[in-house]
């Protein structure tokens, strides 16, 4: 038996921290850069997750739901993958949620990314 993990980080929630290890590797310059991309792509997919749907578009949905899941699994935001992966997996939309869940996405956005930056200081050439 394990010894159970009482108090986890609010950011093992959403960060797989072996993930972002791979950016160790990179470089800073270069993950700054992907991630400069990822932070204009986000609020424009999940807009686009919204409209779908509003739409009851059930196919772009889960187009627009798995590519953004692949994008944010490369930068371990599980939390952010583990939603989407679920709005993938709808097999129907109700057009009335459409707000809520972009909403829903936008605050677990917003979080993982303040987790990415809690993790960049623990980066040699980030930390102040």
């Amino acid at each position: 038996m394990g010894s159970p993990n009482s108090n986890p980080s609010p950011q093992a929630a959403l960060l797989d921290f072996r993930q972002l290890e791979t950016f160790v590797v990179i470089g800073v310059a270069d993950y700054l850069e992907l991630l400069g991309d990822v932070i204009k792509d986000v609020p424009v997919q999940l807009e686009s997750i919204r409209s779908a749907i509003a739409e009851e578009d059930l196919s772009r949905l889960k187009a627009r739901t798995h590519g953004l899941r692949g994008l944010l699994a490369y930068f371990g935001c599980i939390g952010m993958t583990g939603r989407l992966a679920e709005l993938e997996s709808q097999t129907s939309v109700l057009p009335e949620q459409s707000a809520v869940i972009h909403a829903e996405l936008q605050d677990l956005w917003q979080r993982s990314l303040a987790a990415l930056k809690q993790w960049e200081k623990s980066l040699p050439g980030l930390s102040p």
